[in-house]
């Protein structure tokens, strides 16, 4: 995939912007710089590019400047032979649309990035400062895994072998073999405390009638109490509600009584409290105010009395206007101050013309039209003049440089065609026979290839050798070690199952033996303890010892003497004993009978057991005998394990493997070598004598590359002798015509001249003829031909002021005898501004009798509104006096204050009978009152006092109930209502379902550990030999040949990278500065890509300036890698450092620079 246009439509700072990369060039590298200054916007190029291709972030950091909604970025984007165009919107669905907005399915790109998300993208395809030095530190990190180091490079993830081992320290946590403190034995531990609280809470069934009757009898006696308290609580609520409503109610009857003082009809509406005032000040404000309008009507009409008009100028008004301030006006002046400056100037312009003629040589009084030149024939004359001189040095130049010409040709002769044409073009044939020959050498690679070639065949000889090395203790050739019979891989392992299962099995039957032996000792140990404590026999005893008793019996029957009844009397009383005992224990008869049961199952099941455990070691013995004929036969000591044996095959297949590389690599070399040979014999046949079969191959080319040069160089200086003469002849032959064409040209502009001056002065007799004469009366002729025009202009310009004078003068003049005014003949302008103050005066008394006429019509606008309002003020007052029964103002004013008095008494009477309804929780009024009628306060305050009295004996005798009730039912829940039995099984399983869990997820993590390192390891064995031999090419590159590669060493189980200096020491990677540590990395890296390309279509690798800890020599030489990358596929370098544009085109020729 390739990255053609990112468009920034709306995205962070940009605005409409786009960064057109153009198409990639067939053959050469596709690499990008892009530059711009901190904070230009190069990390949101790459940000808005992850955006188009994974979708907007949910909380964007792009978002500043336009709106999420109207956030849009796009691009066009060559997959293949297709090409895309598709844009990125801020949305949570369908939010990949085409330029015209069709939705486009989010699966555009899922082909070429293969399941990639955006971290992934990062990672793989990405690398700046930070992720450089993280890889810096993940070299360091390392440890001796290279396997996880060529990952972490080739796929940009880090921390591989920091995040294996933070795995093993989790799975260690939960289960360590050699600890005894983990997760698993924890979690074992209070299984077996859990288990130990369930069976403490086994409690007789005997016990739980008694506690369920006593928890009941408790239950009802707290019942009948706490009723009885709830009744008396009420009554007591009661009684305390109708001491507080008694003064409500007394309060009451004294507003009531309070209202019957007044004697007033239906409240007048509220809004008339503040009415009285409002009238007194309306009726006084149309009062004030028609005296103000009447005083001020009488002022306008003795001011409009006193302004006259002026009728006349009124009437010659728009004449004045016309004139005064007018351009005529303007004119009148300007010649006034100009008129005797312009004649003086023309004045002086006539003598300027009497000195001009007497230049040319004519009296002054002579008629200047006579002498002018026609328009523009001056300039063309000027032009002529200045054309012939360089006419005429041409013509000399021309002659001299044909005669100098001719006598070089001359010189020359004819001697440089002395070597004949077959010569010349056999010479040439041998030349480009050996040319192709050294270019088909050098194309080839050959002397690279042939050094490779040995090199391999030196690295594939040390593989072999380690590899024979490592099979030890067998030893052999590798003939023998290929013709061995070696049993196949699923016999390997299906004996390594077997003896696996074989010992698993023997391992879980010796663990069930001592399990049962330590569960027989048990129950053994806890039988003899019952029988000892209670003296019961068991019941194999007690058969045995009434056993006793009848042997004792009969033998005392056959006999009858005093021994035999002592023997039958001992065996009885011992048989009476066993008896007695056992049923004063009936009880516990139960538990011996079981233990003694267990103990029987327990030794017969143990029987069994051992003989399973005897037949299976002799099973993994017998496969153990067959490894080691397996292992006699492979040529190993006797007792080697199988898996050493499996890692012996491994190690065998890795040299068979080796050797055949070895056998390649010579097979390689000798071709290499023959080509070799067949390059020499070439070039011995074109150069006529055999290079030295020993010697360097190098020298061979470069002794033929001498020659070829040497050839060259003769054939090169017989070309330049006959290309010398060739343009000698030429030249002279240019001299020739260029003399002919510039003697033309000067016989051509003498006729010109002659033609442009006929008929003019010029061409009389009295006029110079020499032609510098001529060149110097020109420019006398050109002045007095300006002088004459500006004399002529002076000429109209005076005419014209006069003119302007006499016209202002005239108008002026009608002007003061139509308003009958002075006329002042020498200073027209003082008449007419005296116009002008006649005229401002008059419009200035017009414009305030009109003003005084607007003013007398509002007068009686604002009288007609007045009059409207007193007649409202009138109605008002005539309502009111009505309403109340009275005749002015202030007597209203007291019949308003009686009202809102009564009315204040109404509503606190309503107040107070609405907090007597609520205290005594009635509906009305007159409820709460009858209830209160029979009752005072001394009654109920008795009452009260033994409601008290009675509510705390309730309350203690409740409390005595309730703890009762709950000792009670704290008793039965321990019997049998209690759910701690519940809860501590339910503990118990949830510790082993946890225990479950984190078994299974140990074992995935082991087995995950292990499949990473396996993986690791093969990995490292895969890509190694590649992606070392890439990144030591790219280092020794970067580092412009201070380092000649890249090696490994082991060290036991590990295998550390080291780096070759060229003065022949080496260093690992924590001796390596760190600008060096991260040009390792970048290697690595690089290298990693090349491997990627190599099997998937690649995507654009971005970068974002990681060369701050580069010099010069070392970023130019890490450019120069970056276009070599960029022939596989695009890459694009993001930097703020403006000199790396020049050592990128240094680097590349091919780059492409971008600007922010």
């Amino acid at each position: 995939m390739r990255l053609d246009r990112l468009d920034l439509v709306r995205y962070g700072k940009f605005t409409d912007r786009s960064l057109d990369f153009g198409t990639a060039m067939p053959g050469k590298p596709d690499f990008h710089l892009v530059y711009g200054p901190n904070e230009a916007g190069k990390s949101t190029l790459f940000s808005a590019y992850l955006d188009l291709l994974f979708g907007i972030e949910k909380s964007s950091a792009y978002g500043f400047l336009h709106p999420y909604a109207l956030m849009r970025v796009g691009g066009q984007f060559s997959v293949g032979a297709e090409r895309h165009e598709a844009y990125r919107l801020k949305r949570n669905q369908a939010s990949l649309v085409s330029a015209d907005d069709r939705p486009l399915p989010e699966t555009l790109f899922a082909a070429v990035l293969g399941g990639m998300d955006r971290n992934a993208y990062r990672t793989m395809f990405s690398l700046d400062d930070e992720s450089i030095e993280k890889g810096g530190e993940d070299i360091l990190k390392s440890e001796g895994e290279l396997g996880a180091m060529l990952f972490s490079a080739s796929s940009g993830l880090s921390d591989m072998a920091t995040g294996l081992a933070a795995l093993k320290a989790e799975a260690d946590e939960f289960y360590r073999p050699s600890g005894r403190k983990h997760g698993l034995s924890a979690l074992k531990a209070d299984i077996e405390a859990l288990a130990s609280e369930r069976k403490a809470l086994d409690v007789a069934a005997r016990d739980y009638g008694l506690l369920v009757r006593e928890r009941d009898a408790a239950a009802g006696r707290h019942g009948e109490m706490t009723a009885a308290r709830t009744e008396v609580r009420a009554a007591l609520a009661q009684v305390e509600r109708s001491l507080s409503a008694l003064p409500y109610l007394r309060r009451l009857r004294a507003l009531r009584a309070e209202l019957g003082a007044f004697d007033l009809g239906e409240s007048p509406p509220a809004g008339w409290r503040s009415l009285s005032g409002e009238l007194a000040r309306e009726e006084a404000e149309i009062a004030a105010r028609a005296a103000r309008m009447e005083a001020e009507r009488l002022h306008l009409a003795e001011e409009l009395a006193a302004l006259p008009e002026d009728e006349a100028v009124l009437a010659a008004e728009a004449d004045i206007t016309a004139l005064a301030g007018s351009a005529l006006e303007a004119r009148f002046r300007t010649a006034a101050m100009d008129l005797a400056s312009r004649e003086a100037e023309r004045d002086r312009v006539a003598v300027s013309i009497g000195a001009n003629l007497a230049a040319l040589g004519l009296p002054a009084d002579a008629d200047p039209a006579g002498v002018l030149l026609p328009p523009g024939l001056g300039e063309k004359l000027s032009s002529l003049l200045s054309r012939r001189a360089t006419l005429a040095e041409r013509a000399e130049t021309a002659l001299r440089e044909r005669a100098e010409a001719e006598r070089a040709l001359a010189a020359a002769g004819e001697g440089a065609g002395s070597v004949s044409e077959e010569d010349a073009q056999a010479d040439a044939a041998l030349q480009s026979r050996l040319a192709a020959a050294l270019r088909t050498a050098r194309s080839g690679d050959l002397s690279a290839r042939l050094r490779e070639a040995r090199r391999l065949v030196v690295l594939a000889r040390q593989d072999a050798d380690g590899a024979m090395a490592r099979l030890v203790p067998w030893s052999g050739t590798a003939a023998a070690l290929e013709g061995m019979a070696v049993p196949p891989p699923a016999e390997i392992e299906g004996l390594r199952k077997r003896y696996d299962a074989a010992d698993e099995a023997l391992h879980r039957q010796r663990e069930q033996v001592a399990a049962l032996e330590l569960d027989v000792a048990s129950a053994r140990a806890t039988l003899a303890a019952l029988q000892k404590a209670t003296g019961a026999a068991g019941e194999e005893q007690a058969s045995h010892l009434r056993a006793v008793r009848e042997t004792a019996w009969q033998t005392h029957l056959g006999i009858l003497d005093r021994a035999s009844a002592a023997a039958f009397e001992q065996a009885m009383r011992d048989d009476d004993r066993a008896s007695d005992a056992r049923l004063r224990n009936a009880d516990r008869l139960s538990d011996l009978r079981l233990l003694e049961r267990t103990v029987a199952e327990g030794m017969a099941r143990l029987e069994t057991l051992r003989g399973e455990v005897t037949r299976l070691a002799e099973a993994r013995a017998a496969i153990e005998a067959q490894v080691s004929s397996l292992a006699a036969r492979l040529g190993l000591p006797e007792g080697t394990a199988l898996a050493d044996m499996a890692g012996w095959l491994e190690r065998r297949t890795a040299a068979l493997d080796a050797l055949g590389g070895l056998a390649q690599r010579t097979v390689e070399a000798d071709l290499v070598d023959r080509e070799r040979r067949d390059v020499l014999a070439r070039l011995a046949a074109l150069l006529g004598e055999a290079p030295a079969e020993d010697g360097p191959f190098e020298e061979a080319l470069f002794l033929a590359e001498d020659r070829l040069e040497t050839w060259k160089a003769t054939e090169a200086r017989r070309l330049a002798a006959a290309a010398q003469l060739a343009r000698l002849k030429a030249d002279a032959d240019m001299r020739g015509k260029a003399a002919e064409d510039a003697t033309a040209a000067l016989a051509a502009w003498q006729a010109a001249w002659d033609r442009d001056i006929a008929g003019t002065w010029l061409a009389r007799q009295e006029a110079p003829v020499a032609l510098d004469r001529i060149a110097a009366f020109l420019p006398a002729l050109q002045a007095l031909a300006q002088n004459v025009e500006r004399r002529g202009e002076f000429d109209h310009r005076i005419a014209g002021m006069r003119r302007d004078q006499q016209d202002y003068a005239g108008h002026a003049r009608r002007l003061a005898e139509r308003l009958a005014e002075p006329f002042d003949a020498e200073d027209p302008l003082s008449t007419v501004a005296a116009f002008g103050r006649r005229r401002a005066a008059a419009t200035a008394v017009r414009q305030r009798r009109e003003a005084i006429d607007k003013a007398v019509l509002r007068l009686d606008e604002e009288e007609r509104a007045l009059d409207e309002r007193r007649a409202v003020l009138v109605a008002r007052l005539s309502e009111v006096y009505a309403v109340l029964g009275c005749d002015t103002l202030a007597e209203a004013d007291l019949m308003l204050d009686a009202y809102r008095k009564r009315d204040e008494i109404l509503a606190r009477v309503h107040d107070v009978g609405r907090d007597l309804a609520q205290q005594l929780r009635t509906e009305t009024v007159e409820e709460a009152e009858a209830l209160l009628s029979a009752v005072d306060d001394d009654q109920l305050a008795a009452e009260k006092d033994d409601l008290s009295a009675r509510l705390e004996e309730l309350d203690r005798a409740v409390q005595e109930q309730h703890l009762l009730r709950a000792r009670a039912e704290e008793a039965l829940a321990k019997v049998a209502g209690s759910d701690a039995a519940a809860v501590l099984e339910e503990r118990r399983r949830t510790v082993l379902i946890d225990l479950a869990e984190k078994s299974r997820r140990y074992l995935a993590t082991r087995a995950g550990i292990l499949a990473a390192e396996q993986a690791l390891r093969l990995y490292r064995e895969r890509h190694r030999s590649a992606m070392m031999e890439r990144a030591s090419r790219t280092f020794r590159d970067i580092t412009a040949g201070e380092y000649t590669g890249l090696s490994t060493i082991l060290e036991k189980d590990s295998e550390y990278l080291v780096v070759n200096a060229a003065s022949g020491g080496s260093k690992l990677a924590k001796d390596l500065s760190k600008g060096t540590r991260f040009q390792l990395y970048l290697a690595l890296r690089v290298a990693g890509y090349h491997e990627i390309a190599a099997s998937r279509e690649i995507v654009p690798f971005i970068a974002d300036d990681i060369m701050e800890t580069f010099d010069d020599r070392r970023a130019l030489n890490a450019l120069t890698v970056m276009g070599a990358m960029a022939t596989g596929g695009q890459v694009i370098y993001l930097t703020h450092h403006e000199h790396l544009c020049d050592l990128a085109k240094k680097a590349c020729p091919d780059v492409t620079i971008h600007e922010l």
